[in-house]
């Protein structure tokens, strides 16, 4: 029992943002009914997961990565399962793209992080336009216009830079 005590207040903070992020996500289709606003242009799991990157550490987005497309499919029926699949292979290609980029390579987070969305996307319209033409997913290959996703993986990359950038302990300052 106190072997699980201590290793609940360990991972205390890991655990809250978790819950703060999924809890957020799921109330996201309630909040685009009441605005008549399709919030998921915004990116809301792509947000999370950078959150989770942000203030947990790389394990954490990765169970984020994968989990957040699957539960949002089993609660909302949103995306659909195989579409979820590919968004954690590509949620999963951003946290080890991220990684690869600002710890081995050592290049600031936001042209780090902007790099590993784009190789995300890129690595995701790969494998939808693969399960469209193969027949295993119906509609079309891109949904969102890429200019809102560019403005987007740009926009959350800044603010993501200079959280970093500010952090305490960062060896840039």
């Amino acid at each position: 029992m106190a072997t699980a005590l201590a290793t609940l207040q360990k991972h205390r903070n890991v655990l809250l943002i978790d819950v703060v992020l999924l809890v957020a996500l799921y109330l996201v289709p309630s909040f685009s009914h009441l605005t008549a606003t399709p919030l998921y242009k915004f990116e809301p799991m792509r947000i999370a997961l950078i959150v989770a990157l942000l203030f947990t550490n790389r394990a954490n987005a990765y169970i984020i990565a994968f989990t957040i497309p699957l539960a949002s499919t089993m609660i909302t029926g949103h995306p659909e399962p195989f579409k979820a699949l590919l968004m954690g292979i590509e949620f999963s290609i951003l946290v080890a793209s991220y990684s690869y980029l600002a710890q081995v390579v050592r290049i600031p987070a936001f042209a780090a992080l902007t790099a590993a969305i784009l190789a995300g996307k890129v690595v995701y319209y790969a494998m939808k336009f693969a399960a469209l033409s193969a027949g295993l997913l119906a509609g079309s290959l891109v949904s969102t216009p890429p200019q809102t996703q560019l403005i987007l993986a740009v926009a959350t990359a800044a603010v993501f830079g200079i959280i970093e950038h500010y952090r305490p302990g960062n060896k840039q300052l």
